[in-house]
């Protein structure tokens, strides 16, 4: 790549007055672009955080250690946005409230990902895709996709629709204000704002700038996401028919509990199934539960503590949605299914990756997945980097047994061998 002045990746990335880049480094060889960015700490009255919008987002201050978060790529080069000046104080479990009103080319503290790169994968997940689709499609790495999934998952359903809104230099928005997208709302509130800012920016009386204008109706829509479903929907691009066939899976998953004689509960309060909840009832409860069931030989008091356990789901149903959507997956799973993997260490994931015949399949992202982690063995074939690609592959056929039942008994039938 040749190199281009500061101001030429300002404008690609979007970057404006206060921010700019300090620096920025190419590294040809692994394609990597490092882009450092500064802030003013004098607001200009263009700020996306001047004292006019005065919020909780506008706390970025410089602080003494530097963030890197993985930012969504440049043509073929991954890109990161290296900084000192961000908000310390946003650190939640979950995406934090204040951050949906921070500039796109940044993150939070405790994250390791730019707000733009959050929005693309909140809103790929939302369409369907599935965490290796998402990581090709934005050609990141999968590890990293769901840890922005986790985090999404984590946050608040008050606010977790506003993270799928575009991000300030979407042209959805400006689209909007020049009526080049034509919204279709019953919202009173959101018509009044629309007006308003379309006759500020023609106003000559008033000085308003577009990206004010953006600003403005981007933090209404935040601020009323929980009002504005269908408008969401049409802003985002999420087809109706995919929202009924979602609400209508998820519905079905709250009716369905299993049976007290299925083997799902035994395996819950033995610990070999792990929903990797992250809800602090449910984890303490099954603590409990599993001292108790340790402790006692009785097969009647082992079932009352199994039905205690299938109690807690059915009168916590709508607050552990994700957990019995989990337990309906794998109850309509073929019982050859909950296979235990060989360690990624085992031979027989090296083979798969040396052999293309070795185990055939027909699926689609897993050849893809093959195919880019034999050419990153082809160009640095060290031990440490064959690890790594075992790994994944392991992860992939553990993450999607129910549609790789083939694979699995091929897996399972050569590890004796191999």
């Amino acid at each position: 790549m040749v190199k281009q002045p500061k101001y030429y990746f300002e404008s690609i990335l979007g970057i404006a007055t206060p921010w700019y880049i300090q620096n920025f480094e190419i590294d040809e060889r692994n394609k990597i672009i490092k882009i450092t960015i500064g802030y003013h700490t004098e607001k200009s009255a263009f700020s996306l955080f001047s004292k006019k919008n005065d919020t909780k987002a506008s706390r970025i201050e410089q602080n003494n250690q530097q963030k890197r978060w993985t930012h969504t790529r440049i043509g073929q080069y991954s890109c990161q946005v290296i900084s000192s000046f961000y908000d310390s104080t946003i650190c939640t479990a979950g995406i934090g409230r204040e951050s949906l009103l921070q500039p796109h080319f940044i993150g939070e503290a405790n994250r390791t990902y730019t707000h733009q790169l959050r929005q693309q994968v909140a809103l790929a997940n939302t369409r369907g895709l599935t965490s290796e689709a998402i990581s090709y499609m934005l050609l990141v790495e999968l590890s990293l996709v769901e840890e922005i999934i986790n985090d999404i998952e984590k946050t608040p359903e008050t606010y977790r629709q506003a993270l799928l809104l575009p991000t300030e230099i979407d042209p959805i928005w400006e689209n909007m204000v020049y009526d080049k997208f034509h919204l279709k709302t019953q919202s009173f509130p959101l018509r009044l704002m629309l007006s308003k800012i379309k006759l500020n920016i023609i106003d000559p009386n008033i000085n308003s700038s577009i990206s004010e204008a953006v600003t403005e109706l981007r933090k209404f829509f935040i601020s009323q996401v929980n009002h504005l479903t269908t408008e969401v929907s049409q802003v985002c691009a999420i087809t109706a028919k995919k929202q009924d066939t979602e609400e209508r899976q998820t519905g079905a998953a709250k009716l369905v509990l299993p049976a007290l004689k299925n083997s799902i509960w035994l395996k819950l309060i033995t610990g070999k199934l792990d929903l990797k909840s992250t809800n602090v009832p449910l984890n303490l409860f099954l603590v409990r539960l599993r001292h108790a069931f340790s402790q006692t030989d009785d097969n009647q008091q082992r079932i009352n503590t199994l039905n205690s356990l299938r109690e807690f789901f059915r009168k916590n149903a709508r607050n552990l949605k994700r957990e019995l959507i989990l337990i309906n997956q794998l109850m309509n799973a073929p019982e050859d299914s909950q296979f235990t993997l060989p360690d990624a260490s085992s031979s027989v994931w090296q083979k798969i990756l040396k052999d293309d015949s070795f185990i055939p399949s027909s699926h689609i992202a897993y050849k893809l997945l093959l195919a880019n982690l034999r050419s990153q063995l082809l160009m640095n074939p060290d031990p440490v980097v064959e690890l790594n690609a075992a790994r994944k592959i392991r992860d992939f056929i553990k993450h999607n047994q129910r549609f790789m039942q083939q694979e699995l008994r091929l897996v399972m039938t050569n590890s004796q061998t191999y």
